[in-house]
């Protein structure tokens, strides 16, 4: 079957975007599914064949592909999560480059048989941990912010400092004929020098786009066709100057912005995140589809254990040695010493050096995609599998559940707290006023003293434990920004707030700047105080079969019914979900009985 190249790009996105759908409704990892869908297109049933439909473009749209990935997770590196992973988190990346490559290599050598310079290759490459599918892992799975710290800025670090490597390591490798005369210092000076070039030139750019940002010299609807298109002029032209140094430099332009003090780059993230997301996807298939049945069959018998060796033996001592006395606790370690997928990139670069290798005579080169491959598809599989059963089992991870955020620890919101941690929600409660938390303290409850759109809140607070978040202040606007605020991370029905006083009297668009707001004009923050202070108090009903749902209501036919806890998870009461047998329903009621 012959698809033309619109109709192939097309079948790509839409089937890409069509697993993520799937795979975030059915919770599964969304990278397994795209590796097994690439495959059933490509090897499989021979609809998709990359090599032959893009030809030699191919490589061209996986490199802008990277790139603007890259830049993304640039973005998200901001110097304040740096200095809250402390020391450590160098130490990661410089274990990762040094004890990483040199690990990957001895096994190259000693386990999987090969010649020195492929096992050193193999080794450059394997640095490379890969945003193409940490970030994704990462966002599906919410570890503490520590171990994905760690996790994600190694992974963008290393990225394109593995890609360099790997160039040094071919050129060092085939450094024959015209080269005889070429040193090893010259060729590392060579590639370093190219690479702090493309660098400055990523960090120029950054600079020189961050000036037009807070000068406002970019139109406002301008802002992100000029940021992709700068990136996409930034890797080209860095490209130019050397091999791989591309990766580099929208790395390090994603990095200078992100630590800018302007409104508009949250705005540039979303969308660079959501184009990345698509990207994602339609890497994953063309790289699963590259796949051919020969290179499996080539993993057979030592590769196979090499593969195993890497996943159970480099990646731990990697760990062990960066965080040796570090304090680190034992959790987070066992955590970031598994996790360590490898993504388009290490496969790319090897399909990219395996030729170089194989002409230099070194004809173990033809075991280098294989191999990769092979790790890539193992990581992916068995680290996509288990990051969110183990973050979870190390009490790192979010559990979706019964864990709420109230934001405002005034009387009624402490007691509403005490009902919900009696029904068996998990409760944080959060006001920047210092006697409002003092007293939430006493009451013996969880509590955060600060603003929580504050940078430091991100740091402290346990929000890989929250699936609601509750906006309860006396300041509607400042409510309606909280709801915004989390909507991205929890979800727009899962983003709540107090009904705004005015509501009623607005216009229907203005619902898109306020939160999910499922108690109408009876859940007011008047209104709610009005009915606790006339002798109101929220209490805690179990619902079983001999008094039910609706015994309940009637039982209390003022009460303001809220949420309720079924089978250790919380829902709020909005009329689209009645609450069933073994809930437990929190409400508050109207007069004291």
């Amino acid at each position: 079957m012959q698809l033309e190249p619109i109709h192939l790009l097309t079948l790509l996105v839409a089937v890409g975007v069509g697993i993520q759908w799937v795979a975030a409704r059915l919770r599964l990892p969304a990278l397994l599914l795209l590796l097994i869908t690439g495959i059933a297109l490509g090897p499989g049933f021979g609809v998709v064949r990359p090599d032959e439909q893009f030809g030699r473009f191919q490589q061209a749209l996986i490199g802008l592909a990277v790139a603007v990935i890259l830049f993304e997770g640039g973005l998200s590196l901001e110097f304040r999560e740096a200095r809250f992973a402390g020391r450590v988190l160098a130490r990661l990346i410089i274990s990762g480059l040094v004890v990483g490559f040199g690990s990957v290599m001895a096994l190259g050598v000693y386990v999987g048989g090969l010649s020195p310079a492929t096992a050193a290759v193999l080794g450059a490459i394997l640095v490379v941990t890969g945003p193409t599918v940490i970030l994704p892992m990462l966002r599906s799975s919410r570890i503490s912010l520590r171990p994905a710290t760690l996790l994600k800025w190694e992974g963008i670090v290393n990225d394109p400092l593995g890609a360099l490597l790997a160039v040094l390591v071919v050129k060092i490798a085939t450094a024959t004929g015209g080269a005889e005369d070429a040193t090893v210092f010259s060729l590392v000076a060579g590639v370093g020098m190219k690479a702090l070039i493309g660098g400055a030139i990523g960090v120029v750019a950054g600079l020189v786009i961050g000036y037009g940002l807070n000068h406002g010299m970019i139109a406002e609807h301008m802002k992100n066709p000029v940021m992709l298109g700068a990136v996409l002029v930034v890797y080209t032209v860095s490209e130019e100057v050397g091999k791989e140094n591309g990766l580099f430099a929208v790395t390090a332009m994603g990095l200078v912005l992100a630590n800018l003090k302007n409104h508009s780059i949250e705005d540039i993230r979303r969308f660079k995140e959501q184009i990345g997301t698509m990207l994602v996807a339609f890497l994953f298939l063309i790289l699963s589809a590259r796949l051919e049945t020969e290179q499996l069959t080539k993993l057979l018998g030592m590769p196979l254990v090499l593969i195993a060796t890497v996943l159970f033996t480099a990646r731990p001592l990697v760990v062990w040695c960066a965080t040796l006395r570090s304090g680190l606790p034992w959790q987070e370690r066992a955590l970031v010493g598994w996790i360590a997928p490898r993504g388009i990139v290490a496969a790319a670069v090897a399909g990219a050096f395996e030729q170089p290798l194989l002409d230099a005579g070194y004809e173990d080169a033809d075991l280098l995609v294989p191999i990769v491959f092979g790790v890539i598809i193992s990581t992916v599989v068995l680290h996509g599998l288990s990051i969110r059963p183990l973050s979870r089992k190390l009490g790192l991870g979010f559990v979706e559940g019964t864990g709420i955020m109230i934001v405002g620890a005034q009387t009624w919101g402490v007691s509403l707290a005490q009902a919900l941690t009696k029904a068996g929600a998990f409760v944080v409660l959060a006001d920047s006023r210092y006697q409002r938390v003092s007293h939430a303290r006493r009451e013996g409850m969880e509590v955060h003293y600060g603003d929580v759109l504050s940078e430091e809140a991100a740091m402290v607070l346990p929000l890989e434990r929250v699936s609601w978040v509750l906006a309860a202040t006396d300041d509607d606007a400042y409510n309606s920004l909280v709801s915004m605020s989390f909507a991205h991370d929890i979800g727009r029905h899962h983003s709540l707030q107090v009904t705004p006083s005015t509501l009623g009297t607005r216009k229907e668009t203005a619902h898109a700047m306020v939160g999910y707001t499922p108690w109408g004009d009876a859940g007011t923050y008047v209104e709610l105080s009005r009915r606790y202070w006339r002798h109101g108090s929220f209490k805690v009903t179990s619902i079983s079969e001999e008094f039910g749902w609706e015994a309940l209501q009637e039982r209390n036919p003022g009460a303001l019914f809220l949420f309720y806890v079924e089978a250790e998870k919380l829902y709020a009461i909005d009329g689209k979900r009645a609450p069933t047998t073994g809930s437990k329903v929190v409400y508050l009621t109207t007069d004291a009985v």
